[in-house]
């Protein structure tokens, strides 16, 4: 099996190479931890739970490998950090952060269920947090709050009302614990829009978790 992955990496490289920053990343985290490569960001007001500051080229590197290139291999090392953070009561119901089906069909994967299937993977007790990716759905299609420059105000405008809980997820979600994941929360506006659907069906308490801020 070692031999097959060392090929396989060797071809991948061959015909689709890595940029440069991808490159020094890779290198950094075989030679240091992740809380050592990356910058640490700083606790936000709204309580959310986040790992990285998205100011840190690292870092941005990083969410661009998840997000353009689904990278799985950064994502896996991602979560350690990230589950020691999440709250310990439970049950809990892991819900990450939809995508519109425009999206899904320009890159294939939702990049937030990438790292959401890495953190179930993780867990030493999986059985206490419910992942249920397809409970919050994406309704409109909107443009990426990481990469506008719109106002607080104009991006939460624009997030307005894009979101719903499918139906048949309904009864699940009255009176549940949430965690919602995201890579990146910028004004928190995505996560204000999701904690709105579920607060709708009654929902308990919603958690967010992000890699980045």
């Amino acid at each position: 099996m070692q031999l097959l992955y060392i090929i396989t990496s060797h071809f991948l490289d061959l015909f689709f190479p890595k940029s440069d920053a991808l490159r020094a990343l890779e290198l950094d985290l075989a030679q240091q931890s992740p809380n050592a490569v990356f910058s640490q960001a700083k606790e936000i007001q709204d309580g959310s739970i986040v790992l990285f500051d998205y100011k840190d080229e690292k870092v941005r590197t990083l969410i661009w490998e998840i997000k353009y290139q689904g990278n799985r291999k950064l994502a896996a090392i991602c979560v350690e950090l990230l589950s020691e953070k999440l709250p310990q009561r439970s049950p809990f119901i892991l819900i990450p952060i939809p995508i519109s089906n425009k999206r899904r069909r320009e890159r294939g994967y939702n990049q937030t269920e990438i790292i959401a299937e890495a953190l179930m993977r993780h867990l030493k007790e999986p059985s206490r947090i419910t992942y249920l990716p397809k409970a919050l759905l994406k309704t409109s299609h909107t443009e990426s709050q990481s990469r506008t420059h719109a106002t607080r105000h104009e991006r939460a405008e624009n997030m307005a009302f894009s979101m719903s809980v499918a139906q048949e997820y309904e009864s699940k979600l009255k009176g549940a614990s949430i965690i919602l994941l995201d890579d990146v929360t910028t004004s928190g506006a995505t996560f204000t829009e999701a904690k709105r659907a579920l607060g709708a069906v009654g929902a308990r308490d919603i958690f967010c978790a992000a890699l980045a801020h």
